[in-house]
């Protein structure tokens, strides 16, 4: 932690030294913000505590701009289970720093027109509202898989070339591989199936082991590169995109069961589970646009993924007697042949300046992978504001999942979300929101049904 801190102070002091030099201002400005949440119910219990301040860093120079995104939070709730849990602070105060963005941006380099931009960025892709097919450079942030869209930053090399006002060509190479973070809390199994015996046996699992099987930590191989051609005319602004890296989320491609002696546990069979997970190379087709149709905003996007090799699940099963050998089985998963399109269509309209309404269909979520698994989503939300903007009522917000059209009665998801904020000054935000969960089977949703929950939120920005 004290090492954290000693950077921050060393980008500190050396922002001050451009400060003086080019006695131009450093701009500080971000936000501090406390987000609660309390599951309902018979079990009622807090399901999540994060204080966050947000600092945020720029100084521009002639052609060239420095900038900076730092979260300094109080993340989780004390997990202490012994005495000496209690003298690490880590655990009893949880606690972490992180760099999310931090590059610097030069303009017209080497030719006019040219920018460069090198250091950890946020580079967003796409024209939807959050949920973004095409936005597959930066690595997914799944920590909270209510705040749709979230991305970490990448370290890496970022060139576009601006042709007149209305062209630009984007060339991008992040050297290396950044696999994207889980869920925590309630919602941690939400993304992977869990392993599960078949009900009318006899075999217990003892315990499941994984593994990850990571790219080679070599130039080219770790590496990911993106191009983007973005242009507008009239009304329309489009762009095509090619991004040639790895997916963020491993698959699960073996599964080794090893027989306990039966022995130690006479009356039932008992196994553990090595479970290995790789991750998979993949190219990503990308179209997106969006324009304005008679005050309506209207986009869409839509990503063919390309997968370079099978991804295959084996199973390999050993004999409790070691002279007999094991049984293998494989089976093809995704097939490289096989490319599968995630999309999405919206369009949004402003009554007046009082009230707002949004509507989005989407085809495949982040984590569903091959024709055959991606669901169906429709979300809407309208809300309106009161007293001179100062009271934000959202009554309808929510979202219907389809995962089976064939057996939709039992492959349904349904989230309700109304949302109301108040603005006591500009600066500040307070709001309540309650998300009710309902459906069956086996979709992100779906899993996640029994944590209805109350979301109690305060912002401060300056």
């Amino acid at each position: 932690m004290k090492k954290v801190f000693s950077s921050i102070l060393v980008v500190l002091f050396f922002c001050n030294i451009v400060w003086a030099q080019e006695n131009q201002p450093l701009k500080i400005f971000g936000s501090l913000s406390t987000d609660q949440r309390i599951i309902t119910g018979k079990e009622s219990e807090w399901a999540w505590n994060e204080n966050r301040l947000s600092l945020k860093l720029e100084k521009k120079v002639n052609r060239g701009k420095l900038y900076g995104e730092i979260w300094v939070r109080n993340f989780g709730v004390p997990n202490f289970t012994n005495v000496e849990h209690l003298y690490n602070r880590g655990i009893v105060d949880p606690f972490d720093v992180q760099v999310r963005e931090a590059y610097f941006q030069i303009s017209d380099i080497f030719i006019p027109n040219l920018d460069l931009k090198i250091g950890r960025q946020r580079i967003a892709w796409g024209s939807a509202d959050q949920m973004n097919p095409t936005d597959n450079l930066n690595p997914h942030d799944l920590e909270d898989i209510l705040d749709f869209g979230r991305h970490r930053g990448s370290d890496a090399i970022n060139l576009t070339y601006y042709i007149k006002n209305d062209f630009s060509i984007q060339a991008v190479f992040i050297p290396f591989f950044q696999p994207a973070n889980l869920p925590v809390g309630v919602f941690a199994d939400a993304i992977f199936p869990s392993f599960e015996l078949p009900a009318d046996t006899n075999v217990k699992i003892n315990e499941i082991r994984t593994v990850i099987k990571k790219p080679a930590l070599k130039f080219g191989t770790n590496s990911t590169v993106g191009f983007k051609f973005k242009a507008f005319v009239k009304t329309v602004d489009f762009s095509l995109s090619y991004v040639y890296g790895y997916d963020g989320l491993p698959f699960l491609t073996k599964k080794t069961v090893i027989p306990i002696d039966p022995i130690i546990y006479p009356w039932t069979w008992r196994i553990d589970v090595e479970a290995e997970l790789s991750y998979v190379r993949q190219h990503i087709l990308g179209l997106d646009f969006s324009t304005n149709i008679k005050g309506v905003g209207v986009w869409g996007e839509a990503a063919l993924f390309m997968l370079g090799d099978d991804v295959r699940d084996s199973t390999i099963v050993n004999s409790i007697l070691p002279l007999i050998p094991p049984e293998v089985t494989d089976s093809i998963v995704l097939n490289r042949k096989k490319p599968f399109l995630k999309f999405i269509i919206g369009a949004d309209y402003h009554f007046g300046k009082s009230s707002y309404i949004n509507v989005q269909y989407m085809h495949g979520f982040i984590h569903e992978r091959g024709a055959k698994e991606l669901s169906d989503y429709l979300f809407l939300r309208y809300d309106f504001r009161l007293l001179n903007d100062r009271l934000y009522l959202a009554p309808i917000s929510g979202a219907v999942i389809i995962s089976d059209w064939k057996e939709v009665k039992n492959n349904y998801a349904l989230v309700y979300m109304p949302q109301i904020s108040y603005y006591p000054i500009p600066e500040v935000e307070l709001s309540l929101s309650y998300i009710w969960l309902n459906g069956k089977g086996e979709g992100l949703f779906s899993k996640i049904q029994d944590y209805d929950m109350f979301l109690i939120k305060a912002k401060f920005a300056f």
